[in-house]
């Protein structure tokens, strides 16, 4: 009766020296597994499975062990009956299963026996060992401590884009750290953040390098921007304080709405005129960041995007809540036409009688809220505009710099070398085939460019981005008035 035993073996299985082969053994129901997990021969070695000698016949070093001719491949088992031994040998690529990430995950996509083989070569490239426990868990503790601080200060950090991507920056070195510690390796992913990670300091020094010279351009043109818009924002509200596009507005409420929102302009532009020469003393100093990354100087933008059009929103603010409650009152005195009311405690819409008084009071204020709906709805529809605006800048440079935080370019070059960190179809091929023995020969092709990406690619990334809804849920809270 034969006994099935299937052998792997590294394909580039150095022979030519007598020693001990490095390996494990595993018994299946109907067959015995031979792993072979290094490529050289050991005078001393803690997981033997084997010998290469000049002859067969000497003592094995132990049960389900085996032996390899010198300078041959040829194999012996200590079987009882040696010629009811029936050997498959599996060849496979040794640096390809020791650096590939889909290997070893072998169990999940390949099957139980190339997982195990996988999982006992890559414990042989691990960076972090047991020594360094004591370091991850201080490491981790303090990661935990900034990041805790982070969320309880949550509500103020939200609206700062350089403190929400200082944040990131934190997840993202806990990230590394939990990686380090289960992967004990440099896997692609990795080096992808830490290329991405370069590049972006790189940017960041050239970016340094571009400004510095052209300090007072730089800080002229934002100011002259900067008073631009407020003259415009000026010269906007003084249009829609007349007849704006023929249309026939409140006067009163009108000039009242106009007057308010020219104070609040007014008040932001003493306040830019003196920023202006804090802005060019300290102009160094809004650079500094950059030599952390572009991606940190492109924060700095947003905030400073954000403060100079801070007045627009103050006024957008102002104009999304007078109009969010003239369509409330509107939805609650159009209830009471028909004779309905709003039920808070069963959250419906119940049948009401209403005295004559109320009616005449609903209806009342129903024709002022009516009337002066199209005043309030110009202002905000216009600052409303504007909010928009400013939202999709700062999305594009959230995303300007995600992009830079997480470019593949790692996973790219790996590709066009064509490196076995990225290898994963696996392909088999029979090599010789006899009555006893056969060879399979095993080797790990690269996957497609799109597919590398997509699975090698970090999986690190920043959420807080400024558009967090749909286009749906932004223009249905448009329509009630609900601030985005």
């Amino acid at each position: 009766m034969f006994t099935n035993n299937l052998v792997f073996i590294p394909k580039r299985f150095s022979t030519e020296k007598c020693g001990f082969i490095e390996g494990f053994h595993r018994k299946k129901p109907n067959f015995d597994v031979y792993y072979i997990t290094h490529p050289e021969v050991h005078t001393t070695c803690k997981n033997q499975l084997g010998y290469v000698g000049k002859h067969p016949n000497v003592e094995f070093p132990g049960k389900n062990t085996l032996f390899i001719t010198q300078g041959t491949k040829n194999i012996h088992l200590d079987k009882e009956n040696n010629e009811d031994i029936h050997v498959t040998q599996i060849r496979y690529e040794y640096e390809a299963f020791r650096n590939s990430k889909l290997v070893s995950e072998g169990d999940k996509i390949y099957g139980i026996l190339l997982g195990e083989l996988a999982e006992k070569i890559s414990e042989s490239r691990a960076i972090v060992n047991e020594n360094n426990t004591g370091v991850f868990y201080w490491f981790f503790a303090l990661l935990n401590i900034i990041i805790k601080i982070f969320t309880k200060l949550n509500p103020v950090i939200k609206n700062c884009t350089t403190l929400t991507y200082i944040q990131s920056s934190v997840k993202s070195l806990k990230w590394i750290a939990n990686h380090l510690e289960s992967e004990k390796k440099f896997t692609p992913q990795l080096g992808n953040l830490c290329l991405a990670k370069c590049i972006d300091i790189l940017l960041g020094v050239a970016f340094i390098w571009l400004c510095l010279p052209y300090k007072c351009i730089v800080t002229s043109n934002l100011d002259y921007i900067s008073q631009g818009s407020v003259t415009h924002l000026r010269e906007l509200l003084l249009y829609l304080m007349g007849s704006p596009i023929g249309l026939k507005l409140n006067y009163a409420f009108n000039h009242s709405l106009g007057k308010f929102f020219f104070y609040h302009i007014n008040l932001w532009k003493v306040f830019l005129q003196a920023m202006q020469p804090i802005l060019e003393a300290n102009f160094q100093l809004l650079l500094l960041p950059a030599l952390f990354g572009v991606s940190y100087q492109l924060a700095i933008i947003c905030d400073i995007i954000s403060l100079a059009t801070f007045h627009v929103y103050c006024i957008y603010v102002y104009a999304a809540r007078l109009f969010s409650l003239q369509v409330k009152g509107l939805i609650s005195l159009w209830r009471l036409f028909i004779g309905r009311k709003f039920n808070p405690l069963r959250n419906r819409v119940d049948s009401c009688e209403y005295s004559s008084n109320q009616l005449f009071i609903g209806t009342l204020g129903f024709t002022l809220l009516l009337f002066l709906l199209p005043t309030t709805a110009l202002y905000y529809t216009v600052f409303a505009a504007f909010r928009i605006i400013t939202l999709v800048i700062h999305t594009l440079f959230s995303k300007l710099k995600d992009s830079i935080s997480s470019i593949p370019l790692y996973i790219v070059i790996l590709w066009i070398f064509k490196s076995s960190s990225i290898a994963g179809t696996l392909h088999m091929q029979l090599i010789e085939s006899s009555n006893s023995n056969n060879v399979i020969e095993i080797t790990l092709a690269p996957l497609s460019l799109t597919e590398s990406i997509e699975k090698f690619s970090s999986t690190v990334k920043d959420n807080n981005t400024q558009i967090n809804h749909s286009l749906s849920t932004i223009i249905s809270r448009l329509l009630i008035g609900q601030l985005v």
